[in-house]
Order: structure tokens, then C-alpha cells, then sequence
């Protein structure tokens, strides 16, 4: 199971997390997929900040439940964003801006993997 999570930033869905939380209780593996949280632009340093304590939300969420296997985003930087030619007027929807320089959410999001603790055994590759 999963979302796809093409979001707004500072409006992140409230059922987003419950949501996953309870088809994880279900003994289903949750997966966050295509995440990209857009803005109105230009982008400003309180639009981006918002922007990171979104993506770190996200983050978060998916490491502090062991169901959620993985999150997704739905490119690398803004410059290959669908965003922009979708809706007009916003993007900077990604962790790269279009130089392919990190913005605040990167590092936010790298704070969250950095702090998160790991358990559980590795049990190898999947071989068909």
C-alpha cells in the first residue's frame, strides 16, 4: 500500500500519517511514492523552511513505523519537476533546487535518516 504524496507546502493532509498507521496495523507495508511538496514562487527562506519541516514530517513519519518501507520523490531537482508545467505560478517541489544544490528540505530529511534507529535483521537481496 501506499500515497502518492504530490503535495502543498504547509498544507500536508491530516489523515496523511493516520492513515498509513493503520494499514501498517494491518500488517500491510506502507510506502510514501512520487513525493514532491510544491509552493507558490518564488521561493522564499519561509516557504522553504516550511517546506523542510514538511519533508522532515514525511520522514519521520515512515522511519518511526517499522511498516513503511520506503519513500520516494518524484525526481531529484526542481529543473526536472513536472510541477511547474502542471500548475502554473508554482514549484521548487523538490530536495535539489535547479542547480542541483540541496535546500533545506535535504537536509532536513537527512537530520531525520541520520537520528532514526535501525532494527531488525537484514536478511539479504530478494532472489526470484
Amino acid at each position: 500500500m501506499g500515497a502518492q504524496a504530490h503535495l502543498i507546502v504547509g498544507s500536508l493532509p491530516g489523515n496523511l500519517i493516520s492513515n498509513a498507521a493503520r494499514f501498517i496495523a494491518l500488517g500491510l507495508e506502507w510506502a510514501y511514492t512520487e513525493l514532491d511538496i510544491r509552493m507558490t514562487l518564488p521561493a522564499t527562506d519561509a516557504l522553504l523552511a516550511t517546506q523542510a519541516t514538511n519533508y522532515a514530517s514525511i520522514a519521520t513519519a515512515c522511519v518511526s513505523n517499522s511498516g513503511c518501507v520506503g519513500i520516494t520523490t518524484w525526481d531529484t531537482s526542481d529543473d526536472y519537476s513536472w510541477v511547474p508545467s502542471t500548475f502554473s505560478g508554482q514549484g521548487a517541489a523538490l530536495l535539489f533546487d535547479a542547480n542541483k544544490q540541496p535546500k533545506p528540505a535535504y537536509k532536513a530529511v537527512a537530520d531525520v535518516l541520520a537520528a532514526a534507529t535501525v532494527t531488525g535483521t537484514f536478511t539479504g537481496w530478494y532472489k526470484p
